[in-house]
């Protein structure tokens, strides 16, 4: 391996996937200046909730006027001849999605410098990361692991604020001999990193992780499901499987998760029946979720004498509709689907409000305050993560809300009983029946 000058640790960040933005920033509060492509917008407005895009968001500003982040609009802008860590940003998922992969791969391996360390991110099936050395190798005439270093490091942002998505122990795998060089570099921004020497186990272990949560998420569904049909509440026979050791399930959410695409992955590698049959069958699940809560919103009409057309339906917060990495603003597929069957909607957006804007206002009216929002509503979801003030007490929506009325708590952030004593119907996922 040729000789790396200490000082010379230029970073290129190359990608349009969140986990370019993550890296970018992470790397400018540990006071490391870094190359950013993509198409990323950073925003002067101090974040106000616990999105961990709108906190990456405010920070690319702040670092980008320090220029500790130079934004560049396209990977040809790149002066690589400086650049000796380029780090690349894709999740390959099916095969036909490689192309624009591809297509900056060789763009960039014609001028990449010798002696440069490629590390890839994100996550992909096994085997992606030598493909990619192999293409690089093919354009640039270097040789991987003694003209260039070739790794790849896991990574799946899933919206977690940046403190607790950094904290989390990392695994970096390394072809040739700069592990230990590439490492330290990782350890400015990521405390914890186990090295290997192996890519594809590499590969499959990022996958581990986001798998068994899309599982889990689909067993949590499944099991309020048995729940509701045995007349059970899921959240009293939780909390006693708990005291019974039973520790790693938690309360069913609806809220789109990016980890589906680890089982997108999963799956267009083994052709069926064969393998992945669990992980196909916990995405049909997950993927029913919002067909879900459109019965529990029908059932909590219907114990109120209603049907879902024409009724006036209160949705409070979009924490529990929408996915928290989602940059362009699109309607959730729940309020879509509420629209559709004739439900005359209000939305208060809480965190989402500056995202909300963008949302087409024939869909509902919008809403500055929860009172507002459910004023003479017939049935108030709650998709919010955490209870604002005192607008959110039993009392106050009851007060506010037409009689009789419903609450549907899908972020399970109120308490039941306190809504049942405020003269209020209360459901949620695992509460009674689905059927409306």
């Amino acid at each position: 391996m040729p000789d790396y000058n200490p000082i010379d640790t230029t970073i290129a960040i190359v990608g349009n996937q969140p986990e370019a933005l993550l890296l970018s920033v992470l790397f400018a509060e540990a006071n490391t200046p870094t190359f950013l492509t993509g198409l990323f917008e950073p925003t002067a407005q101090k974040p106000t909730g616990r999105s961990g895009r709108e906190e990456a968001a405010w920070l690319l500003g702040i670092h980008a006027k320090a220029q500790r982040i130079k934004l560049l609009s396209d990977p040809s802008d790149l002066p690589l001849y400086d650049v000796r860590r380029l780090i690349i940003t894709d999740h390959s998922t099916l095969l036909g999605e490689t192309t624009e992969l591809e297509r900056i791969v060789r763009s960039l391996a014609k001028n990449i410098a010798k002696g440069t360390d490629i590390i890839l991110t994100g996550l992909c099936r096994p085997g992606s990361t030598r493909k990619i050395g192999a293409m690089i190798q093919q354009f640039s005439g270097l040789e991987a692991g003694r003209d260039f270093s070739l790794s790849y490091l896991p990574l799946l942002w899933n919206g977690e604020p940046l403190l607790a998505f950094r904290e989390k122990p990392r695994i970096l795998a390394t072809l040739g001999g700069r592990a230990r060089n590439i490492q330290q570099t990782f350890l400015n921004v990521f405390p914890s990193i186990s090295c290997s020497g192996h890519l594809s186990s590499a590969e499959a272990a990022g996958l581990f992780a986001p798998l068994y949560h899309d599982v889990v998420r689909a067993l949590e569904l499944e099991l309020a499901s048995i729940c509701e049909q045995e007349h059970v509440d899921y959240n009293d026979a939780l909390e006693l499987s708990r005291g019974a050791g039973l520790q790693f399930l938690g309360t069913p959410r609806t809220i789109p998760s990016r980890y589906s695409i680890a089982s997108t992955i999963a799956t267009s590698t083994a052709p069926r029946p064969k393998g992945t049959r669990l992980i196909r069958t916990a995405r049909r699940v997950n993927e029913d979720a919002n067909q879900r809560v459109l019965s529990l919103i029908k059932n909590a009409l219907s114990q109120c004498g209603r049907r879902l057309r024409r009724s006036r339906v209160a949705i409070v917060g979009l924490d529990g509709l929408r996915g928290r990495l989602e940059a362009r603003p699109e309607t959730p597929q729940l309020l879509q689907m509420l629209r559709r069957r004739g439900a005359i909607l209000s939305l208060y957006p809480g965190d989402g409000r500056d995202w909300s804007n963008a949302l087409p206002r024939d869909y509902f009216r919008i809403e500055t305050s929860v009172s507002k929002t459910v004023e003479r509503t017939h049935c108030a979801v709650i998709a919010i993560d955490r209870l604002e003030n005192n607008e959110l007490s039993p009392q106050r929506l009851a007060s506010e809300m037409s009689k009789p009325a419903a609450v549907c708590d899908l972020t399970g952030v109120m308490e039941a009983s306190n809504v049942e004593r405020a003269g209020l119907i209360y459901t949620s996922i695992g509460r009674g029946s689905p059927e409306a």
